[in-house]
C-alpha cells in the first residue's frame, strides 16, 4: 500500500512538472526515496500515454518554438531546411512542402535530427512530441546528362512535330515531261542563341523570322524551275554554344555570350527545323544534310538523331547524320560537298581529300563544289585544274546572325547577312545562284 501511495506521489510530480519527464532521474529519486531505474520507468510509462495524444494536442508559444523554414538560392545550388517541424519527417517531405522542383534539381545531400518537447493539452496535461529538423542541399541539374528529361522532352517535340503536317507529301510526285532541277538551300552560321552587339538584336524568334524569310524568298525566286527535290544544308554553328559547365563555350571550350541556355537554345532549334523541314517538304522530297561546326559540333550529330528518328519512316524525307563530318551527295553529274570549313583550311590538300573521300563518285561525275561557313562573308575561289573535272570551286557563305561584341572588337565585320541558295541541273551543273539579304532595319 506504501509502495502505491509512493509511486502515486512519484507520478503526480513528474505530471506537474514535465520537464522531469525527461533527465534529472537521480534528483527525483533522492526526493521520494526511490531509484534512478523507479523514476525513469514511471517516466516512460507517462511518456508513452502522452504520446497517444500527439495529434490532439494544443501547445502555447513559450513551450513548443515555431516552425521555420529557411530557404537559400544560389546560381548552381539550393539549400532548404525546416527547424521545429511535428509533420516535416522526411527527405520526401522536405521536397513536398518546399516546393523544390525536381526537374531542376537534384539531391547533393540530406541530413536529419530529432528532438522532443513537452507541452500541455487542452486539459493541462503534459504532453511530448518528437520535433524534426530536416535540411537538404541541392544541386542544379545538367540537362544534358538528364537522360530521362531529354527523353520525355524529345517525345514531346515529336508529338507535336506529327500533330503539325501530313506525313504525306502534297506535290503531284507523278514525273513530269519538263526535266527537274534540284535546289539546295543553305542557312548556314544561324549562330543561335547568341548575343549580338547592341543595335543588332538577336532574340530566338528573330533567328526565326531570317530563316523562314529566307526560305520562303529563296523558294519564291527559284519559282522558273520545276524542283524535284530539295537539299536542306543544317548545322554550320546552327548553334551557338555547345556547352553550359562551367560556362557558356563552344566545342573546343571558347567563351560565348549567349541570350538563352544551352538547353533552351537546342530544344528550340530542334522545333525549327523539323518546321522547316515540312515546310520545305511541300514544295518537293527532301534530303536534310546535317553539317556539324565548332560552335556546335556534339549538340547538332545529337539534333542529327533526332531528326533522323522523326523521318525514320518518311519516304520523301531523308537525314544524313553520318560522319565524318564532310558529307557529299551526288545528283546526276554533279557532286554537291559540304563542310564547315574550320578544319580542313589548306586548300593544297583539299582536291586530294575529295578524290579519296569520294573516290567511288569521282570519275563519274563533272561538276564538283564545296560549299562551307565559318567565315561569314561571302568568298568563291577556283582550285588547280583537276583533269577529270575541269576545276573544283569552294564557296564560302555568308551568314544573317548578328556580329557579337568580340568580332565587333577585333573589326570582323559582315555587312551583309544573307542566306544562299542554288539550282542545279543533273547535267550542265549549277544554273543560278539567288541571294536573301536580310533588311538593313533588322
Amino acid at each position: 500500500m506504501e509502495r502505491n501511495n509512493k509511486n502515486d506521489k512519484l507520478r503526480s510530480y513528474l505530471l506537474k512538472n514535465p520537464e522531469k519527464l525527461r533527465g534529472d532521474y537521480a534528483y527525483t529519486a533522492k526526493m521520494f526515496d526511490s531509484t534512478y531505474e523507479a523514476v525513469r520507468m514511471q517516466a516512460r510509462k507517462l511518456r508513452a500515454a502522452f504520446d497517444d495524444n500527439i495529434k490532439a494536442a494544443s501547445y502555447s508559444s513559450d513551450e513548443v518554438p515555431e516552425e521555420k523554414v529557411i530557404t537559400n538560392e544560389k546560381k548552381d545550388s539550393l539549400l532548404v531546411s525546416v527547424e521545429n517541424s511535428s509533420r516535416v519527417k522526411s527527405l520526401d517531405d522536405l521536397i513536398n512542402n518546399c516546393n523544390v522542383d525536381l526537374s531542376t534539381w537534384e539531391v547533393d545531400w540530406f541530413d536529419i535530427g530529432t528532438y522532443e518537447v513537452t507541452g500541455f493539452d487542452n486539459d493541462r496535461k503534459p504532453v511530448t512530441v518528437t520535433m524534426y529538423r530536416t535540411k537538404a542541399k541541392f544541386k542544379k541539374i545538367d540537362i544534358w546528362k538528364n537522360l530521362a528529361q531529354l527523353k520525355d522532352d524529345l517525345k514531346q517535340d515529336l508529338f507535336e512535330a506529327f500533330q503539325s503536317y501530313a506525313l504525306k507529301p502534297t506535290y503531284n510526285t507523278d514525273k513530269e515531261e519538263s526535266e527537274g532541277y534540284l535546289l539546295e538551300v543553305g542557312a548556314y552560321d544561324l549562330h543561335l542563341g547568341k548575343l549580338g552587339i547592341t543595335g543588332d538584336d538577336y532574340s530566338l524568334d528573330v533567328a526565326r523570322d531570317r530563316l523562314f524569310s529566307a526560305i520562303h524568298s529563296l523558294f519564291h525566286r527559284a519559282r522558273g524551275f520545276r524542283i524535284e527535290e530539295v537539299v536542306f544544308v543544317v548545322g554550320n554553328d546552327f548553334l551557338n554554344i555547345d556547352r553550359a559547365n562551367p560556362f557558356n563555350s563552344t566545342t573546343a571550350g571558347t567563351p560565348q555570350s549567349n541570350t538563352v541556355s544551352a538547353y533552351e537554345a537546342y530544344r528550340y532549334g530542334r522545333k525549327l527545323l523539323v518546321e522547316a523541314i515540312n515546310l520545305l517538304s511541300e514544295r518537293a522530297p527532301v534530303r536534310v544534310v546535317v553539317v556539324p561546326g565548332n560552335h556546335d559540333e556534339e549538340s547538332m550529330l545529337h539534333m542529327g538523331d533526332a531528326l533522323e528518328a522523326l523521318y525514320e519512316n518518311t519516304p520523301h524525307i531523308t537525314v544524313d547524320n553520318s560522319r565524318p563530318l564532310m558529307k557529299g551527295y551526288k545528283y546526276g553529274e554533279c557532286l554537291l560537298i559540304f563542310d564547315h570549313g574550320n578544319k580542313l583550311r589548306n586548300y593544297k590538300n583539299l582536291a586530294s581529300v575529295i578524290s579519296q573521300r569520294f573516290r567511288d563518285v569521282w570519275s563519274s561525275v563533272r561538276h564538283i563544289e564545296v560549299h562551307r561557313g565559318h567565315l561569314h562573308s561571302l568568298k568563291t575561289s577556283y582550285m588547280g585544274q583537276v583533269e577529270e573535272l575541269n576545276g573544283i570551286a569552294v564557296r564560302h557563305l555568308g551568314s544573317m546572325s548578328p556580329t557579337d561584341q568580340w568580332h565587333d572588337d577585333s573589326g570582323y565585320l559582315s555587312t551583309v547577312k544573307r542566306a544562299h541558295a542554288f539550282v542545279w541541273h543533273k547535267e550542265h551543273g549549277m544554273q543560278c545562284e539567288y541571294y536573301y539579304n536580310v533588311p538593313v532595319s533588322e
